[in-house]
């Protein structure tokens, strides 16, 4: 398989994990759970303030007597809420069955006096053809003279979901006869002169509508008991102009369900009708992403994740996706409050497969090409390495030792941009040219090339046999690549392309041996000052310097090379101060100009770490007459300056701190 179809077959992986995720959906797997998942979006919110709900609750049933009340007693409740001035009053008690002839007909003259009662019906719902419909001959009515005498009556069903909860009702229902049985809340809102809204209420495709609940149950409407309505001992001056639901609260009566905000507490049937009126009067519309847009954001999200796992490591990517996760409940939590209702488990679940379906496969792979490379690779370890490794075979043994060693580290200045410029043959062919020299010329100075990293390469002295001028090799090996890209830039040799390196060199204490595993291991040297090094060679740019050093080399390369002293800083990773040097030239090919540029600034340095700032500048200023583009030089300007402006505190010692790698 080409490298092409390798690299793509991650995202084909994670996109198929999308287009799976987008099946399910649509489908309705797992429909439940999302909903369950969405039900912790619901905030609480002020409820419309014209809604009043008079409970029949358990003190109410202990004051007035027990349930079901004489019609007489219902007569005069919604007298009482119709003398307060109640626009509509949603009387959530159905009256199926004959009383005695004064009861019912005391029943209806109050229906009547009052002009907008409105009653409820039941309905055995059932599903038809995707549909919801009910049987005419089954339907549950007040009996024809208190039906009549109501303002209009509508059914009072509120089905729940499969998993029991209670998230959307149905506005009008059809009987499988063709009639249409609007809701009870439905004609309320007819009657409160709000029709238009259910109207405008967004369905799904059973004809039902989301109910935004304002809150958690008995906790989102102004409450009357009405046994105090019917004592007159309630303050019912609120009531007037008001839309007042009538029904049952008590225990006993068992007209409760459970509803999104519920947390385990069951909300009334009056309730869960007031509150869909308030979703209709101020038309708090809740209804789902469109399921075209879910699906393609699935299979955008498989890809995406393909993408970024296998370009990133793991510990990368497996943040990066956490992050991804967490922004993808926010999002969906800010849409819920606009309206929309965002499934967040098949998103969850492409997160959670696509992530590691994608972490196997790149797994195999690597695993494949590790094998198919091993030979391959064995042929670029150093000839030093592979000629002590055969005069002692028990350095292939796992295992180190602590030397006194020196490391390098160079990287090409701008290669992402480069490389953006240039086609992967391009860019592998002038990269190959470059590695090659710059290897030589590490073999030619007796250094082990311990690896490339990307452009980057990196080596050792004074393993795996003694040299006692190890540094002094490194530091050669620095300025020798300088001279040798020089060459290789007049020569064209990458094209119209000049390739600029910087390189940092360390000398300390280090750990070096076979770090890995029984089957796979490198010979390679590790440590403290091993990322000292590393850090060096980014800090070339800081100082626009080709070679820096430690003071650890310095002192063990002052005689060879003209250096000079540039910083005291403090590195990532490092709590104690290091002084670093620039190695500027070989001293047997130094002109007098890089001598005294190497005496003049480490002057200058010295007013700067004396607090001398204005001098420290002067005599900058001095250097820059014959080296303006010396970058030392401008950077102690630009540091002296910021001092005189804001003085450093009292104990400081002239470190600099870096806190990037």
């Amino acid at each position: 398989m080409n490298l092409r179809s390798e690299s793509l077959r991650p995202i084909w992986i994670g996109g198929a994990v999308g287009v799976l995720a987008a099946m399910g959906f649509a489908l309705g797997i797992f429909s439940s759970w999302g909903a369950r998942m969405t039900d912790r979006f619901f905030l609480p919110h002020a409820a419309d303030s014209s809604i009043t709900v008079v409970a029949i609750d358990d003190a109410s049933i202990g004051k007035i007597g027990r349930w079901p009340w004489p019609r007489s007693v219902h007569a005069d409740l919604i007298k009482k809420l119709s003398d307060a001035g109640a626009k509509v009053i949603a009387y959530d008690v159905n009256f199926p069955e004959v009383s005695t002839p004064d009861q019912d007909q005391a029943l209806a003259d109050a229906l009547k006096a009052s002009g907008v009662t409105v009653l409820p019906v039941e309905l055995q719902l059932q599903q038809t053809n995707n549909q919801l419909t009910f049987d005419a001959r089954t339907v549950l009515s007040p009996i024809s003279l208190i039906a009549s005498s109501a303002k209009a009556t509508g059914h009072s069903n509120t089905p729940p979901d499969t998993d029991g909860i209670v998230r959307r009702v149905p506005l009008a229902v059809r009987a499988q006869d063709g009639s249409i049985i609007p809701s009870f809340v439905s004609e309320v809102a007819r009657v409160a002169g709000i029709s238009q809204h259910v109207k405008d209420a967004p369905l799904d495709g059973y004809g039902r509508t989301m109910v935004n609940f304002p809150d958690r149950p008995l906790a989102a409407f102004r409450l009357l008991s009405a046994a105090d309505v019917l004592r007159g001992t309630a303050d019912l001056s609120a009531i007037k102009g008001g839309v007042v639901f009538v029904g049952s609260t008590a225990s006993d009566l068992h007209d409760a369900l459970l509803v999104p905000t519920s947390n385990g507490v069951p909300m009334s049937g009056v309730e869960i009708h007031a509150s869909l009126y308030d979703t209709l009067s101020h038309e708090r519309w809740l209804q789902p992403v469109p399921a075209a847009l879910t699906m393609l954001v699935l299979v955008l999200l498989g890809l995406l994740i393909g993408l970024l796992v296998s370009r990133l490591r793991a510990r990368l990517s497996v943040p990066i996706l956490i992050a991804s996760w967490v922004v993808m409940l926010i999002v969906a939590f800010v849409v819920f409050d606009r309206g929309w209702v965002m499934d967040v488990v098949w998103p969850t679940l492409v997160f959670v497969f696509a992530d590691a379906l994608v972490t196997l496969e790149r797994r195999v792979t690597s695993d494949r090409q590790k094998r198919q490379l091993k030979s391959v690779l064995t042929r670029y370890v150093s000839p030093s390495v592979v000629e002590s490794i055969l005069k002692d075979p028990s350095k292939f043994k796992l295992g180190g030792e602590r030397r006194r060693m020196s490391v390098i580290f160079s990287d090409i200045r701008g290669f992402t941009t480069i490389s953006e410029g240039l086609s992967p043959e391009q860019l592998v062919h002038y990269l190959n040219i470059y590695l090659s020299r710059m290897t030589e010329i590490v073999f030619a100075n007796g250094g082990v090339l311990d690896k490339y990293i990307g452009d980057a390469v990196m080596a050792f002295w004074n393993a795996p046999f003694d040299q006692a001028d190890h540094a002094v090799r490194a530091v050669k090996t620095a300025l020798n690549w300088q001279d040798a890209l020089a060459e290789m830039n007049a020569a064209k040799a990458f094209g119209n392309l000049e390739f600029h390196i910087g390189a940092g060199v360390n000398t300390g204490d280090m750990i070096v041996g076979n770090v890995g595993g029984d089957a796979r291991f490198d010979y390679t040297v590790i440590g403290d000052n091993v990322n000292l090094g590393s850090r060096l060679e980014g800090l070339t740019k800081e100082y626009g310097v080709r070679v820096l050093i430690t003071e650890a080399t310095q002192k063990d390369v002052a005689k060879e090379f003209v250096t000079r002293k540039l910083d005291k800083v403090a590195v990532k990773g490092k709590k104690e101060p290091v002084v670093i040097y620039e190695a500027m030239v070989e001293a047997e090919k130094a002109t007098d100009g890089q001598k005294q540029l190497a005496k003049d600034f480490e002057t200058a340095l010295e007013a700067y770490f004396s607090r001398n700032f204005a001098d420290a500048i002067a005599k900058c200023e001095t250097i820059q007459r014959t080296m303006p583009n010396d970058g030392p030089t401008k950077l102690l300007i630009e540091r002296a300056n910021h001092f005189t402006e804001t003085p450093p505190p009292a104990d400081w010692v002239g470190t600099w701190v870096y806190t990037k790698k």
